[in-house]
């Protein structure tokens, strides 16, 4: 509303400034010539502030993107670094939380490539695994794996890499893990509960057609979100899951307020860079005990991610 009401302004001053100078400076004219020209000039006027209208994003600063870190019950974790670019924060978290497996974008234009990837697992040094993601979706993204594990290769780490299809399940050292297409997951820990990373559905050009009917995935216990882009989440595709599952939403701080406020119906809890959260420390949040009760012992960290977040008004049209 505020754009509008600047471009409309503008458009106003605009006018009455080319209207006066016009006159000005063509005095000879016949009024019905004048003011064809000056229909010209409106429609040109119209054309640059449709045009300046485009350049500015309609969307909503939502703070910085985030990853997570999970430990399971069996002690398994797992970093998912989430929608990142190379940052010193990888090794870091890699030395400190010590991961057994390491989920890493591939794509390249808006994520690390394969080649800045391979490197970003160099840092993070995962002990068993390494799984490329963010790759294979929209056009412009890297179509295949085999460049980051050719990459991958020339720094002989211990961790082995390992490929998924999109709609394919594999246990991961007791962990079911299944890839949903772009960068979105889904873990199911050894006692059952069930994690989707990233919620979105309709901007996800390769979310696999067996769950066009979210139903059939049956059961979703806790939806991380990493950030506000509109590829990780959207208003409406949060209220399918929330209306069919009732998880409950982690999301970065910011990002987490505006969603409260947007879907008050709905358990959203907005932590901040560096947080670490078990079952208690939910309960204590407000989550009910009942959802405490069907959670595995697991803990999410939120850790930094280097990339940016925002979030897409509902009605706004979208472009990637």
């Amino acid at each position: 509303m505020q754009n509008k009401i600047i471009f409309i302004t503008i458009a106003i001053v605009l006018m009455v400034a080319l209207v006066g100078i016009y006159l000005a400076l063509t005095p000879s004219k016949g009024l019905e010539e004048s003011l064809k020209d000056l229909q010209e000039i409106a429609k040109k006027l119209d054309r640059e502030i449709q045009l300046l209208s485009q350049r500015v994003a309609p969307y909503i600063y939502t703070g910085e993107a985030v990853s997570f870190v999970i430990e399971f019950e069996n002690g398994t974790k797992f970093y998912f670094t989430g929608d990142t670019g190379l940052a010193a924060d990888l090794k870091l978290i890699g030395d400190y939380y010590q991961p057994d497996v390491a989920f890493l974008p591939i794509g390249n234009i808006y994520t690390m490539g394969p080649k800045a990837a391979a490197f970003a697992a160099s840092l993070i040094n995962p002990a068993k695994y390494i799984v490329p993601t963010h790759f294979a979706s929209f056009p412009e993204l890297v179509k295949s794996p085999d460049q980051f594990f050719t990459e991958f290769k020339k720094y002989n780490l211990k961790a082995e890499p390992l490929k998924f299809e999109v709609g394919s399940e594999k246990e991961v050292i007791g962990i079911k893990v299944e890839w949903l297409g772009h960068s979105h997951w889904l873990f199911e820990s050894p006692d059952g509960t069930r994690i989707l990373i990233d919620p979105e559905v309709r901007y996800n050009p390769s979310f696999p057609k067996k769950y066009q009917e979210l139903v059939r995935l049956e059961k979703i216990d806790l939806v991380l979100i990493t950030h506000g882009h509109f590829d990780s989440m959207t208003l409406s595709d949060i209220r399918k899951w929330g209306q069919l599952f009732d998880p409950i939403f982690i999301a970065p701080y910011e990002l987490g307020i505006w969603l409260k406020a947007n879907l008050p119906a709905y358990k959203i809890i907005a932590l901040g860079q560096g947080a670490r959260i078990t079952k208690e420390e939910m309960l204590k949040l407000g989550v009910s005990e009942e959802k405490i009760e069907k959670l595995s012992d697991i803990i999410i960290n939120v850790v930094p991610a280097a990339h940016s977040s925002s979030a897409t008004p509902e009605g706004i049209p979208v472009q990637y």
